[in-house]
């Protein structure tokens, strides 16, 4: 097949997870034998600047870059106010989706494109006029509407003010609500995504496609054994999920850890840190570092994740990877319900603080259970969460949706 990517802006480097799951797919796809043409809308110029170091990674067969207009004032505000999410975008980039559809129109006629891959919330509704030239798969990947609705109920809203979260969630409604009924296939990595998404459009088509991890760049290191006492937490910590998780577990959990467990120290990783998780390096047992160039070998150096997740949607690349590595996780049951049952079954889950805090307690003096979930874990991930089997997937979804021209 020859496949058309849209997605907004250039994935790379690989800063977030949505990066991670386009790059793994697509790279499966394209050494599958299919060729895969990315058009990249980029609202910004700074994403121009990492083409040339993408262009040398040979993922793609070609690159279209395609850039946002200038914003329409007028659009912009009724963004702001709240007002139809998918309407007030189109609004916002007058005439841009004609543009998107004349590009698409000329890519399919130059690259002979067999179907496209929507990814981006953006994107699927500048998108929308082009999709009605080529057959086009949407992958929502984890809704926003329930990440925000999810935000909205644990009350804890950071800089964010209830006001703006609830014009966030009608915001993202609109936008999904929109998506679905412009596109005839969409996917998500969840459960619990779908169920959110079929709960908007009950006649949508929603499958579950969960995230893959690299089972040969996340794996065991023999000679790189857990130190005595050390607890993980990582993820980007401008993130507010990952920035209330790292300060929940510093503040909260950790000073009653120690009264069990004095060794018991947290280290807390990841890229762009707030202020205020920079701030716990001042705590006792707490080191922060940002962003470090390999995870592995301090995934491996740790006796388990804690990741106690109070909101946020979708599936945790962090729990994948650390599963991988052969490390325990500790976590909340609504991240659970993103894996595969036999990967769920093998998470230690805890809601308040005093589970989690028993939980850790456990772990900590019971390292022959911690090495146990974690070799169980490597097996699971090698079974269930593969790059290589969702890109299989797509391949077959792909394929049907060029077979209903």
């Amino acid at each position: 097949m020859n496949i058309l990517l849209a997605y907004r802006g250039l994935p790379w480097p690989i800063t977030e997870g949505y990066h991670l799951r386009i790059l793994h797919i697509f790279k499966h796809l394209k050494a599958a034998g299919h060729e895969v043409h990315l058009l990249a809308l980029c609202n910004n110029l700074d994403q121009r600047k990492c083409l040339t170091d993408l262009q040398k990674h040979n993922l793609f067969t070609s690159i279209h870059c395609l850039d946002f207009p200038p914003r329409n004032l007028l659009g912009r505000i009724k963004t702001n106010l709240g007002m139809n999410g998918a309407n007030s975008l189109l609004a916002e980039y007058p005439g841009f989706g004609q543009q998107v559809k004349a590009k698409v129109v000329e890519l399919r006629e130059h690259h002979q494109l067999d179907v496209a891959y929507i990814f981006d919330p953006w994107v699927e509704v500048l998108f929308a006029e082009a999709s009605r030239e080529i057959p086009s798969l949407l992958d929502i990947c984890d809704s926003r509407t329930l990440f925000y609705e999810r935000q909205l109920a644990s009350k804890k809203f950071f800089e964010l003010s209830a006001l703006r979260i609830q014009q966030l969630v009608r915001r993202f409604r609109d936008i999904e609500s929109f998506s679905l009924a412009n596109y005839s296939l969409a996917t998500v990595v969840s459960p619990d995504d779908q169920n959110a998404l079929r709960k908007m459009n009950p006649t949508a088509e929603v499958e579950v496609i969960a995230n893959g991890v690299d089972t040969e760049q996340f794996a065991p290191i023999e000679t790189n054994p857990p130190q005595a006492g050390r607890m993980l937490i990582f993820g980007n910590m401008d993130f507010l999920p990952n920035v209330d998780s790292a300060i929940r577990s510093a503040t909260e959990l950790l000073p009653k850890i120690r009264q069990q467990v004095p060794a018991a120290h947290l280290i807390v990783v990841g890229t762009n840190p707030l202020p205020e998780v920079r701030a716990l390096n001042n705590l006792p047992g707490v080191e922060v570092t940002g962003e470090v160039p390999d995870l592995t070998p301090i995934i491996n150096s740790s006796q388990f994740l804690l990741a106690p997740m109070r909101f946020g949607a979708g599936i945790k690349n962090k729990i994948l990877e650390t599963m991988a590595c052969g490390r325990a996780v500790i976590t909340s049951p609504d991240t659970a319900s993103a894996l595969h049952p036999d990967a769920a079954n093998l998470l230690v889950q805890a809601a308040t603080n005093k589970e989690l805090v028993a939980a850790a307690v456990q772990l900590l003096k019971d390292q022959k259970k911690s090495a146990q979930l974690g070799k169980a874990g490597r097996e699971v991930m090698r079974r269930h969460h593969s790059w290589g089997a969702a890109a299989a997937r797509y391949a077959e979804l792909l394929s049907e949706l060029t077979e209903c021209r």
